[in-house]
């Protein structure tokens, strides 16, 4: 699965415009950021995208750390 989404997901996320380095990914613009991040089953055999949006100005997350616009 990993060699899969290395070679089909990944480059279609590119393609859409989606920068950063596997699992997490993010695409920004003027409205908006978006978020994706894949994460594994630490027993192996699963995993889930978990896709998210903020502002264009970023996201601080409860525990303190920042997100910022990077492009």
């Amino acid at each position: 699965m990993l060699s899969a989404l290395k070679s089909i997901v990944i480059p279609s996320l590119r393609e859409r415009g989606f920068k950063g380095t596997f699992p997490h990914f993010r695409r920004v613009n003027e409205k908006k950021i978006d978020l994706l991040t894949f994460q594994f089953d630490k027993y192996g055999g699963g995993f889930i995208i978990e896709i998210a949006v903020c502002s264009p100005a970023g996201h601080t997350h409860h525990w303190g750390n920042k997100f910022l616009r990077t492009k």
